[in-house]
């Protein structure tokens, strides 16, 4: 994936948060001050991180059965007026060619979504109701990527751990948005290279839903960028991994692009 701007953890396309209001929401009242000042430091230091370009990536989901799905996608993201858009296309396996999602930051933690589905034809705005909704049926929903969840949570530092053999900074984040599905998520932080090494997902009845495992970060123009990571979800015993293939960074990408009535074109 390419490198987060705004918020450290991922991006599961360049542009598309994973939660990524979680850091960028006003510290809470009862935010643990030593906790607050990691999630902001990491922040600020991703501030300047990738803005403009095109990857490749695979999301390959096997599903409890052992049966498996690959998808490839191309994703295309640049920023105007500080806010990032992001379009991205399915180029296989041939029931999904042409599939588009189009993603629209609005500030303030909000993002308009549209999804294209050529076999119909038809142009649709995802709604609140579809926030809950698996992402092409993969283990990432839509309010996944929407990058919502958590916009106002109370951090707090629970120690230090090693990862995958990297030492990290344990933190809980507890949501204060009644309509998020998770009531709060235990983060990782490798304070080193500014990404999260895991992160634990748990509903609002404290039930663990998703784990993300970070297996592959790279540098990229000199920035931490993830190259290969993967959600499972604890509820139907699935995963869904996610790989970069390719980056280009001086890709041009008109504005037009990003308006959704060029999706299909």
């Amino acid at each position: 994936m390419l490198q987060p701007s705004r918020f450290f953890v991922l991006r599961l396309f360049p542009g598309v948060l994973l939660l990524g209001s979680l850091l960028q929401a006003p510290a809470h009242a009862a935010d643990d001050p030593a906790a607050r000042k990691i999630l902001d430091a990491t922040v600020a230091k991703n501030s300047a991180g990738f803005q403009t370009g095109q990857s490749t990536t695979l999301l390959t989901l096997r599903l409890q059965n052992g049966k498996e799905k690959t998808w490839q996608t191309l994703a295309r993201v640049a920023r105007k007026d500080a806010k990032l858009r992001t379009r991205v296309t399915f180029l296989a396996p041939a029931d999904s060619v042409g599939v588009e999602l189009l993603m629209l930051e609005q500030g303030r933690g909000q993002t308009t979504q549209y999804l294209y589905l050529p076999k119909t034809r038809r142009l649709r705005r995802m709604g609140g109701s579809d926030r809950n909704s698996a992402f092409m049926g993969t283990d990432f929903s839509f309010g996944d990527l929407e990058g919502r969840g958590l916009q106002v949570g109370e951090a707090k530092k629970l120690g230090a751990e090693v990862i995958g053999g990297v030492p990290c900074t344990k933190i809980d984040v507890r949501s204060q948005d009644p309509e998020d599905p998770y009531g709060h998520v235990e983060i990782w932080v490798d304070e080193a290279k500014s990404v999260a090494r895991q992160m634990k997902f748990y509903g609002k009845d404290g039930a663990h839903q998703k784990t993300l495992i970070v297996d592959e970060v790279a540098e990229v123009e000199g920035r931490a960028t993830l190259k290969k990571f993967r959600m499972l979800s604890h509820v139907r015993g699935s995963v869904t991994t996610v790989t970069t293939q390719a980056i280009d960074t001086r890709a041009a990408l008109p504005d037009a692009l990003f308006e959704p009535e060029s999706l299909g074109r």
